[in-house]
């Protein structure tokens, strides 16, 4: 009996000693394990990443189941800075195109719109428009005349006047109509060769540095009606706008030199005389 209980007590004490071999080993097998070559992972109480054991050459070795972190990954809090930066790097063009805006002084507050109809809407023709490429970036200078013909008071007045001005130019010269704009009694800014072709008059001088208005009528004994020259202003502030014209331009007017006496002092410059930018007159060779 009393060897009974001695094979007994030692049973259990290697059975004992096997499990707790088995508990602080990382890999524990059987003979029926290794037999058929499959291994059983076990993690200590101490071991926060598990290892895997693979044959290497016949040998065993151990296997991080964590990946390396990767050296090109960018760190959550430096992309987040990154962006951040961005954003105050966008907020400060803003906020600096708008301080230059602010800069660029405009001749006077304008309340009249400004209203353009441009040259497809009144002329139709085959005939396209050539004339010399203006530079934009040159433009200092604006000439305002009178046309020296009946007046228009609205719009359908005023194209008819476009119309027969450019073929009447056509058909004595094979040219366009030389105004660059044309402002009517109806209150509307009309595009003849527009912000982007120099002007056709000859003897008006800077053909690349000016942008030449003509006010549709006779202006020799009576000024424009008011909406012309709120026009005039209106047209000014938008070439401004479109860089189309320096903000420190120059205002002039046109006087034939044949007769100045009478030619200079005509109704039209007695109030642009006192508009900003005035800078006296040019002389014309023609009438």
């Amino acid at each position: 009996m009393s060897q009974v209980v001695t094979y007994v007590v030692s049973y259990a004490r290697t059975v004992a000693a096997s499990s707790s071999s088995r508990l602080h080993s990382p890999v524990a097998w059987s003979r029926k394990s290794v037999q058929e070559g499959y291994y059983d992972l076990e993690a200590g109480e101490t071991e926060r990443t598990p290892l895997l054991y693979v044959r290497d050459n016949g040998r065993y070795r151990a296997k991080s189941l964590h990946r390396a972190n990767d050296p090109n990954r960018v760190h959550p809090v430096a992309l987040g800075l990154m962006v951040a930066l961005l954003v105050f790097l966008l907020i400060g063009v803003v906020i600096g195109v708008y301080l230059l805006l602010l800069t660029v002084q405009r001749p006077w507050p304008v309340s009249h719109p400004f209203f353009l109809v441009e040259r497809p809407a009144w002329w139709q023709y085959p005939v396209a428009l050539e004339a010399a490429t203006l530079d934009r970036l040159a433009v200092t200078n604006v000439i305002v005349l009178h046309t020296d013909s009946e007046d228009c008071l609205d719009q359908e007045r005023c194209v008819r006047y476009l119309q027969n001005t450019e073929r009447s130019c056509w058909a004595a010269r094979r040219d366009h109509i030389p105004y660059n704009f044309l402002i009517g009694g109806d209150g509307v800014t009309y595009e003849a060769r527009g912000w982007k072709s120099q002007h056709g008059f000859v003897d008006l001088p800077g053909r690349n540095t000016t942008l030449v208005v003509g006010m549709i009528g006779n202006f020799t004994d009576r000024q424009p009606a008011e909406v012309q020259y709120a026009e005039l202003k209106a047209f000014i502030t938008e070439s401004i706008r479109r860089l189309s014209l320096s903000p420190q331009y120059r205002l002039h007017g046109a006087v034939n030199a044949t007769r100045p006496s009478r030619d200079g002092t005509i109704a039209l410059y007695s109030q642009l005389e006192r508009w900003p930018h005035w800078k006296g007159f040019v002389a014309r060779d023609q009438p």
